[in-house]
């Protein structure tokens, strides 16, 4: 239940709780991070104070770590993330939580790819925030090099990630 502060209607109040949940939750910012990410999209919202924003992050990042106190040791995302080490040691760019959206991520990612990269494969924010509400995660992925046939060289990226995460 979203509780009233301030001023702030309802409905905004909800939609303030809705997206610094999916932050808190996806885990990949800080408190500053979030703090300051909630604030800037609800900037033009006038009965938004930063007080009110501060005091629904704080709640829901006291809330996320009491969660984590039940965790396993090692999670499905810290061995995501093994994964992800492996792939881009071993010429596939990988990136989690990677910018805000596939098509910033599919512009960007060339920028992180080394001489001997071959490929990429990336989760986009939106995707966190998919995957943290529990409706699963997207992986874009895909060649860095022009090809004649790019949709055979996506095939091969897609299946060295399948097998990286198959293993």
């Amino acid at each position: 239940m979203v509780e009233q502060v301030d001023d702030v209607p309802e409905e905004v109040a909800e939609e303030v709780e809705e997206h610094a949940r999916g932050l808190v939750h996806g885990g990949f910012s800080t408190f500053d991070e979030v703090l300051e990410d909630v604030l800037e999209c609800f900037e033009d919202e006038g009965a938004v104070t930063p007080g009110h924003v501060r005091a629904v992050v704080e709640r829901l990042w006291r809330e996320r770590a009491a969660e984590q106190e039940g965790w396993p040791a090692t999670t499905d995302v810290d061995r995501l993330l093994a994964v992800f080490e492996a792939l881009d040691a071993d010429g596939i760019v990988a990136r989690p939580d990677f910018t805000c959206c596939q098509t910033c991520g599919v512009a960007e990612i060339g920028d992180e790819a080394g001489e001997a990269a071959r490929g990429y494969v990336f989760f986009h924010r939106q995707d966190t925030e998919s995957a943290a509400a529990g409706g699963g995660l997207f992986l874009a992925y895909g060649p860095l090099a022009d090809s004649p046939d790019h949709a055979a060289a996506a095939a091969a990226v897609g299946r060295e990630v399948v097998a990286a995460l198959t293993a």
